[in-house]
């Protein structure tokens, strides 16, 4: 049994205990504060088991902007970050079908748009419960120090991951690293460079702190791990075009242990679940407690239960090599009254892929785990920072990218790069490398924005330069802080 099964088991448990906990915190004026059924803060972080429990309620905010929120999972890079891109439009039933998408797909998004609006809830109440973590196990007495400071340092790892998907998205936010009391709630915008700074600082203490799967047994599964903070830091580090980290922290990542898993086509199976090339998913499971993920009923034809969301574009299927095993296990054809008719494969459920159709709870209830970092991904980003000054390592890490893909094809199926690629036609080698090994999984708008290639290939579909590299503020938390939030320009 993967331990996240059991972190989503218990996630309820603990959101609950801390949703008590701050709705009676400041109500002892006027009520009996003694505590009756469920703790309340006072009463709360005592022990070593309260730490636990609120550390899995500070992974619950990952579950719900992957998959168990409507507008959360709508918001998700694999749905919201690949529509209006050179790779994916809308879909759906008609063009006009769910207008909070419409609005990305042209790039007309509005400042009430419902999905940003659970983008900025969802993850400040991630953040929330990691600096609950934060702020109190300190004070813990634990007879297992070690464990003390994983939790700490899983902490901060999920705080790290929610600011960066606010960054991502926002720019510069609002920087809340401990809980807040009455009166302090309306916090400026930091700078971009503040944010990244919170977020480096979160990942480098759990980086020191998190012990490797790889070095535990099975129980392990499904928690942050040293694999996941390197990993991620190699991605906050490629976003900021600091490439002297992105090797630095690539040559620990690849020190763990971890290999590419030999067949591609299995990784978005269930068998593909945690392999070894895996640094990081968000568990989902189709139970009775509707513990599983909304992406698979967004991304399936409409014949099959489906949204018929996220269609590509024939840009990128014809980015394919001719006879890349990656195009028949990224996308697939299915005939429909709108749209391109090809569908992202990674997160189908049957017939497309092993997941079954969920039979409880609902479509929203999909097995489907999430990957996040796949060591594919921190090849090809250690590739590009150091392709100028070592093209011959640079190529080497693409290659082991291309063999993983031609499997026990023959060497002309996707054919190694040849020893002598360097300068720009290495860097786009690169470039296409990401392209064809990550489509479908959230990734090519932000490619394109930190490479500064946006404008000139997302033009046609309606981006703005100097506007739709990030999105609007949602105009309820503008107004609700009386003029503190900054609205993004051209909104």
């Amino acid at each position: 049994m993967k331990l996240f099964n059991n972190i989503n088991r218990y996630i309820k448990y603990g959101f609950s205990i801390l949703i008590v906990a701050m709705l009676f915190v400041s109500c002892t004026d006027d009520l009996d504060s003694k505590a009756y059924g469920e703790p309340v803060l006072e009463d709360f972080y005592k022990n070593p088991a309260q730490a636990e429990q609120a550390l899995i309620a500070a992974y619950s905010s990952m579950s719900e902007i992957a998959g168990s929120d409507f507008w959360g999972t709508m918001g998700n890079d694999v749905i919201f970050g690949e529509i209006g891109t050179d790779d994916f439009i809308k879909g759906g039933r008609t063009a006009e079908n769910n207008a909070p998408l419409f609005e990305r797909d042209n790039w007309a998004i509005t400042t009430s748009n419902p999905i940003i609006e659970q983008m900025w809830k969802i993850n400040y109440k991630g953040i929330l419960f990691a600096n609950l973590v934060i702020e109190n196990v300190p004070n813990i007495s634990f007879e297992d120090e070690v464990r003390k400071k994983e939790i700490l340092a899983e902490a901060h790892f999920l705080r790290a991951f929610y600011y960066f998907d606010l960054v991502n998205s926002f720019g510069g936010v609002p920087i809340i690293s401990k809980p807040l009391k009455i009166g302090e709630f309306n916090v400026p915008r930091a700078t971009k460079e503040d944010s990244y700074k919170l977020i480096e600082d979160d990942l480098k203490i759990a980086i020191a702190d998190l012990p490797s799967r790889l070095d535990r047994d099975a129980s392990y599964t499904g928690r942050a791990d040293k694999g996941a903070a390197l990993g991620m830091m190699m991605r906050v580090s490629l976003y900021q075009n600091k490439m002297g980290q992105v090797e630095t922290y690539g040559n620990q990542l690849f020190a763990l242990g971890h290999e590419l898993t030999p067949d591609y086509a299995t990784i978005f199976q269930p068998e593909g679940e945690w392999n070894i090339g895996s640094l990081f998913e968000i568990n989902f499971s189709s139970d009775a407690s509707i513990l599983g993920t909304g992406i698979p009923k967004r991304v399936n034809p409409n014949s099959n239960r489906g949204g018929g969301f996220v269609q590509a574009r024939v840009d990128l299927r014809n980015e394919y090599e001719t006879n890349d095993p990656r195009f028949g296990a990224t996308l697939f054809f299915k005939d429909a009254p709108y749209g391109t008719d090809w569908y992202v494969r990674k997160y189908a459920w049957a017939p497309y892929t092993n997941y079954e159709i969920p039979t409880i709870g609902g479509d929203n209830n999909s097995a489907n785990n999430i990957r996040i970092i796949r060591l594919a991904d921190a090849y090809l980003m250690y590739a590009e920072a150091i392709y100028n000054t070592d093209p011959t390592k640079a190529i080497e890490y693409v290659n082991k990218v291309r063999t993983r893909a031609r499997g026990t094809a023959l060497p002309t199926v996707v054919p190694n790069l040849p020893d002598t690629l360097s300068g720009q036609p290495l860097l786009d080698a690169i470039y296409h490398e990401r392209r064809v090994e990550l489509a479908g999984e959230g990734f090519r708008f932000h490619d394109l924005v930190r490479t500064g290639r946006a404008e000139a290939l997302l033009s046609p579909y309606g981006f703005v330069k100097g506007t739709h590299e990030l999105m609007p503020l949602p105009v309820g938390q503008v107004t609700l802080s009386e003029g503190v939030l900054v609205q993004n320009p051209n909104y």
